[in-house]
């Protein structure tokens, strides 16, 4: 679909060059009707002596006609592209406020629910809608941190009792059958691991992550991290193949961070197939990490989604405010990860 400003300078073009052609059709009739049809005879009040005669031959008539077209196609083609020009003009001005609007909202995600969009100076119907979109975002705002803190304080209230299980479970474990002690514990590691992840995701959401700064040497924190995912895609025929400079430093919190890379990694290796690549470039005053594999689609569901960890990852990444975080889907899906250099 065109663009509204499109379609206005549309609009606006053909109703001016329509009225224009109507003009020059009715014109042009009635200036024919007036030469082949009319009979006169007038006399200059100024010269008594002038009379003229309204008599003209069908030939005298065209040679009129066409000088009278040839000359208003000289002077109608200019007009009409300026013409064109300011309906360009008055489109663009007319959609400004709805520009400005559109900025605003680009800016607003979740880590900045709370502000709202200004009333760009416009039409009221523009006024009208900016203040109907303000109250929309109040709701929203609402309703998100409504549900932030219902997600927190279901995390916290399961926290407990799955320790505790797990506790029962080990205690109890000598006189379960081995594989029901095995399948238990695992099951409610998994389940313990994902309300952790859930208070977490919450605190960075609401900002009451505690944020260490730190100078990280990337090589050796990268090293000891990708080692036990090398043995898991060794597993499945595949490689991660990674590189980054030996004098790599980075300025960051040490354990943000490392969350942000095993849910990553970890996302590539559930949710891709082939190797998965990662590299680090440095590029002052910044250091760039390239992360990414190619993608899975199955004809059921299409392309699979990264969940929760993707929403750890983004939390992490506003809550320590100096990292930047880009995605790209395709045939490969990439992912870039700005950080500060130490």
């Amino acid at each position: 679909m065109k663009s509204l400003r499109f379609r206005l300078t549309v609009w606006f073009a053909l109703s001016l060059l329509g009225v224009m052609v109507a003009l020059v059709l009715s014109a042009h009739w009635h200036l024919d009707y007036e030469l082949r049809t009319e009979k006169w005879e007038r006399t200059d009040p100024a010269h008594p002596d002038w009379i003229l005669h309204g008599s003209f031959t069908d030939q005298e008539v065209h040679d009129i006609l066409s000088e009278l077209l040839s000359f208003w196609a000289v002077v109608g083609l200019p007009l009409a592209g300026l013409a064109v020009l300011a309906a360009y003009g008055l489109a663009r001005q007319s959609t400004r406020p709805v520009g400005a609007v559109n900025r605003q909202l680009a800016r607003m995600d979740a880590a900045n629910l709370a502000r709202r969009v200004e009333a760009p100076a416009g039409d009221p119907e523009f006024v009208e809608l900016v203040l109907r979109l303000n109250q929309l975002l109040d709701r929203l705002e609402t309703s998100f941190r409504n549900l932030q803190e219902y997600s927190a304080q279901v995390a916290h209230e399961l926290r407990t009792p799955l320790q505790l299980m797990r506790l029962e479970v080990e205690a109890h474990a000598a006189a379960m059958p081995p594989d029901l002690a095995d399948g238990l514990t695992e099951e409610l590691a998994r389940l313990s691991g994902v309300v952790e992840t859930a208070l977490t995701i919450a605190r960075a959401e609401q900002g009451r992550l505690e944020v260490i700064r730190e100078t990280v040497e990337l090589r050796p924190l990268l090293s000891d991290l990708l080692e036990p995912f090398g043995h898991l895609t060794s597993a499945e025929n595949r490689r991660l193949i990674w590189s980054c400079p030996d004098d790599c430093k980075i300025t960051t919190d040490r354990n943000a961070l490392k969350q942000i890379l095993i849910n990553l990694v970890a996302n590539a290796l559930r949710h891709g197939r082939g190797d998965i690549h990662l590299r680090v470039r440095t590029r002052s005053p910044r250091v760039v990490l390239l992360l990414g594999n190619r993608t899975v689609e199955t004809p059921a569901t299409g392309m699979r989604g990264l969940g929760i960890g993707l929403r750890l990852v983004r939390a992490l990444v506003a809550q320590l405010g100096d990292l930047k975080l880009r995605l790209r889907r395709g045939s490969w899906y990439w992912v870039r990860l700005d950080l500060p250099a130490g």
